[in-house]
């Protein structure tokens, strides 16, 4: 058998009724071991079948199972007894369940978009009324269905206090909720079209108690235990017992499933043999705090025999109130959307089979918000030039100040350098980082921001970036040739290997308006393309680490060939010009 995989149809299938090959299970009375009893009933009878003993009257089975004596006449007219003061011992009459006091059920919690229709005539399969969203509190009666789509659940409690949990993609009907007499027990039957549910369902001192799941092909029916049912669209079905025993019945000879066991049944309704669920999952490598605002992330182990993992959250230990899930094939599970909390993680592995495994549950914290901010600059291994530049990182919406720490390479952010703490905006000054001495650093920011207390509400960091402090390279003293009364033509300097020059020029020492900003790679530059003048010179340098240094004091110079004396003074005009030969 394929493996099953909960999916939500698009139309509905009306269910078969039970015949060779069907799997129908219904338990009476339990036994002293507490496993049920399991007998075959048509389903399309919807009836309780009541054994005749001695005294038994119409009046006296209408006022036990219906709540008033005086409808014994609607036990007559559908068992078609002609005396009603002559029942015979031994014979079996028919208590159709749709005369039985209607019971109601509560919508206990809701994740998403759960839709319920309410059937104008549920027996009949007739007509239904538009669809309408499901609401935590919400009254559910007999005939409702839900449809719970992709990444929601719903959980319902039934008037005997029987929880139903409703997964992801399944399609179901409350077929039947009704009790028996005035205040005796409930009958319940639930039809799972699609997908899957787990039910918990409470021991009760008799044995009168009646609860069933059906699917195309499989109904079960238990007291006292909780178990899981799967189907799929191709009308095969999965079951497995976490506490409690289920005896199941498919004409077959009897499988009696005790804890830690599941079976599969095909769609013709072949019954296979009870097996041993998969172990619980080891989930020792799973992390107890998850920071990551895109989603909770959680490896799969690798198990043998398993194809699949069911992943499930909830918001408690008893994973009545699911919040996200999933089946997964391939490690980590993703689940996406998840609030900041507190929760428990629960994962099934499921066999080729589809049956589901044993559950490995731990307590999960989410707190990734507010979001860190994003690093802008260094990059990321980048090597920053000591007192040049700081640290900066951007902005967010929800944040109010942030945090930035630093740590050497080797160290441990328990004991940080730097421990910046409320910060306006989200930078570090060059001047924090030039107390430290040059190596190898990381750094790392996060966001805070002020909740409606006004109390501070500190996120997750981001993940650690790398950087490097060094020494940046020193500006080389320069050296201005030229004969004596000629102007510069020729700049020189001391260089290193690996080192680039960037030359600024302008013709004011408040260098507004350059008219050179170039890089060189020699350490020389010419001046001859720049006309007769005086002009003021700055200098940068950049090391093979790419650190550059400050730019340097500004010198001045002069180009052209200028008129001077025997003792080589410069000689200049009325005006003060500088005289130059043509």
């Amino acid at each position: 058998m394929p493996a099953l995989r909960p999916a939500l149809r698009s139309t509905r299938t009306p269910l078969p009724m039970l015949g060779a090959g069907m799997l129908w299970v219904v338990f009476g009375g339990m036994t002293a071991t507490g496993v049920a009893h399991a007998q075959i009933t048509p389903r399309a009878s919807d009836a309780i079948a009541h054994r005749v003993v001695s005294g038994d009257t119409l009046e006296v089975l209408a006022a036990r199972y219906l709540g008033d004596h005086k409808r014994w006449t609607a036990l007559q007219s559908h068992n078609k007894v002609l005396d009603p003061l002559r029942l015979r011992p031994g014979s079996v009459l028919e208590i159709p369940t749709r005369l039985l006091r209607a019971a109601m059920a509560s919508v206990e919690f809701v994740q998403g978009d759960v839709q319920s229709t309410r059937s104008l005539d549920h027996l009949a399969d007739s007509a239904k009324v538009p669809t309408q969203p499901v609401q935590k509190g919400q009254l559910l009666q007999e005939g409702d269905s839900l449809q719970v789509p992709a990444n929601a659940f719903v959980s319902v409690r039934l008037a005997d206090g029987s929880l139903v949990r409703v997964q992801s993609e399944s399609d179901v009907e409350l077929r039947q909720m009704r009790r028996k007499g005035r205040a005796g027990s409930l009958q319940s039957v639930i039809d799972l079209r699609e997908g899957a549910i787990e039910a918990n369902v409470p021991r009760q001192a008799n044995g009168e108690r009646r609860f069933e799941v059906r699917t195309q092909a499989a109904s079960t029916s238990v007291r006292g235990t909780r178990f899981l049912v799967w189907s799929d669209g191709q009308g095969r079905t999965a079951a497995a017992v976490d506490e409690g025993s289920v005896a199941v019945h498919t004409g077959q000879p009897s499988a009696l499933l005790k804890p830690g066991q599941g079976l599969s049944v095909s769609a013709d309704g072949q019954l296979g043999k009870p097996t041993a669920m998969l172990a619980a999952p080891d989930i020792a490598a799973w992390p107890a705090l998850v920071e990551d605002a895109s989603w909770v992330s959680l490896p799969l182990p690798a198990m043998a025999g398993a194809v699949r993992y069911q992943v499930l959250l909830a918001q408690d230990k008893d994973l009545t109130q699911i919040v996200r899930g999933g089946l997964f094939t391939q490690s980590p599970a993703r689940l996406t959307g998840v609030e900041d909390g507190s929760y428990i993680a629960a994962i099934r592995a499921i066999d080729a089979n589809g049956i589901p495994g044993k559950p490995s549950l731990q307590a999960l914290r989410v707190k990734a918000h507010p979001v860190p901010p994003l690093y802008e600059s260094p990059a990321p291994d980048a090597t920053v030039g000591q007192g040049q530049h700081g640290l900066k990182c951007t902005q967010v919406t929800e944040a109010s100040a942030y945090r930035i720490q630093v740590v050497a390479a080797n160290g441990s952010f328990a004991q940080p350098l730097i421990d910046a703490g409320e910060l306006k905006d989200c930078a570090l000054p060059a001047e924090a980082l030039a107390r430290l001495p040059v190596g190898e650093y990381l750094w790392r920011a996060g966001s805070i921001r002020t909740l409606g207390n006004g109390q501070p509400d500190a996120g997750p960091f981001a993940a650690p970036q790398k950087m490097k402090l060094a020494l940046p390279p020193q500006s080389p003293e320069l050296q201005i040739g030229g004969a004596p009364g000629e102007g510069s033509s020729h700049i020189h300097w001391t260089g290193e290997e690996g080192q680039r020059y960037r030359i600024v020029v302008a013709s004011d020492a408040g260098f507004a308006a350059p008219l050179v900003d170039t890089w060189v790679t020699q350490p020389q530059w010419n001046t001859q393309e720049l006309p007769p003048g005086t002009y003021y010179l700055q200098m940068q340098v950049e090391d093979a680490n790419g650190l550059r240094s400050n730019l340097s004091a500004a010198r001045q110079f002069q180009t052209g060939n200028w008129v001077t004396t025997s003792e080589g003074q410069t000689l200049t005009s009325g005006d003060g010009l500088r005289l130059m030969r043509q």
